[in-house]
């Protein structure tokens, strides 16, 4: 009897501390990146790297960079750019001697060639040891290993004039040190569960061990793969680079829409900064949240992207009404509508370009008396697409307003 009431009390004290693992944000890591663990090797958490990449100039709160100006086609700097507050002027957190940063880039280069310019950017992402995340004939997303982030971007926007150009660094330092210290404790928890079940005769208590180790395993599985992916975006830096000919003759759209917001909206850019605090929704698997990030922005290893704002709902509209004037934007710029419907409360609809190499996009809504909110997620290429498009429909049915 004793030892019956010691097995119980033992379980019922491991399983509270499991519960204060979920309570202490085991659940919200859903929506917390972190990053950086001991090996090279994406498929799993990887390793402490030696050297971190020179810093741009670049808020590091995620404020784009002011846009820079062409006058009779010559490059103008910005006339002032605020001065970068340094994460290496911060302690590492115990056990990194590196602030943990990821970095992405955007340019818009006025060229007068395309396809010297695509053939170029290629031939410079490859001798930097980098690879071709997505091609299509104007936008092309690179990965690029970490190094002088500076020198990497001037070295694309030399192909070109500067039209445009936004830069954010986002520490994730903090984060990762949270995360990794909730992974140990589920683990340690699981194990100690285990421990206990093979000593365990009693069927209730047998279950309802068995039922947390479960869940204590999808909650390692999911942190093991945001460490993973954060990793990979440590490592290699994103930078998306949009070519516009000198002597733009193609692409011209039949009409565009009368909603500036919708006349906004870019595949590849996030053109909606608003509402990151009133808004959640469960992340698909293998996508992260930025955390420091002032817009809702979450991105995966292959640089699938899935952004979330809210716009002013005026003129006072439904999801259709305003689906329905997203699906004339595309249509003028001769997109290819290739889905739609409704998951949870976000009517969507996915549209994709008629490129060799096509990207998908898909914008949601959804609709809140004067408030509307807009889900998109940027696929770079077709496995992108295959490999995530079902798990992102399935998360706008957890789309919530806070």
């Amino acid at each position: 009897m004793y030892d019956g009431d010691m097995r119980r009390h033992s379980f019922v004290s491991l399983a509270l501390v499991a519960s204060c693992l979920v309570a202490c944000g085991g659940a919200s890591y859903e929506r917390s990146p972190a990053q950086y663990a001991p090996e090279r090797d994406y498929a799993q958490p990887g390793s402490t790297a030696t050297s971190a990449p020179s810093e741009p100039q670049a808020d590091y709160g995620g404020v784009e960079e002011e846009k820079s100006a062409s006058v009779d086609g010559q490059y103008v700097a910005p006339s002032s750019r605020p001065e970068p507050s340094k994460p290496a002027d911060k302690p590492a957190p115990s056990g990194l001697e590196e602030r943990l940063v990821v970095y992405t880039g955007y340019l818009k280069l006025r060229v007068k060639r395309l396809l010297a310019a695509v053939d170029a950017i290629t031939a410079l992402t490859e001798k930097a040891g980098g690879y071709v995340e997505s091609l299509t004939q104007r936008v092309v997303v690179v990965r690029v290993p970490r190094g002088d982030f500076d020198a990497t971007m001037k070295a694309f926007a030399d192909l070109g004039t500067v039209v445009d150009r936004r830069v954010k660094a986002l520490d994730v330092t903090q984060q990762f040190t949270d995360l990794q210290a909730r992974l140990v404790v589920a683990r340690d928890t699981r194990e100690r569960l285990l421990a206990l079940l093979e000593k365990t005769t009693h069927p209730e208590e047998r279950r309802r061990i068995l039922q947390e180790v479960k869940r204590l395993t999808e909650q390692i599985e999911s942190m093991s793969s945001t460490l993973a992916t954060l990793q990979n975006l440590v490592d290699f830096y994103t930078i998306t680079i949009e070519l516009e000919p000198v002597l733009d003759n193609a692409g011209a759209q039949t009409h565009r829409s009368p909603f500036a917001w919708v006349r906004a909206l870019a595949p590849h850019l996030q053109s909606i900064e608003e509402g990151r605090d009133e808004l959640d929704m469960t992340l698909p698997d293998g996508f992260v949240l930025f955390d420091e990030d002032d817009a809702w922005r979450a991105q995966s290893a292959d640089t699938s992207v899935l952004r979330a704002g809210l716009v002013e709902n005026e003129p006072r509209g439904d999801a259709g009404f305003w689906a329905d004037a997203v699906d004339h934007e595309m249509e003028g710029r001769d997109e290819e509508r290739v889905d739609a419907g409704e998951s949870g409360r976000v009517v969507y609809r996915v549209y994709r370009d008629k490129d060799v190499q096509p990207r998908w996009y898909l914008v949601g809504l959804h609709v809140d008396g004067e408030r509307l909110f807009v889900v998109e997620a940027f696929f770079p290429n077709e496995d992108a697409w295959k490999r995530h498009h079902e798990n992102v429909v399935k998360a706008l049915s957890t789309f919530r307003v806070q």
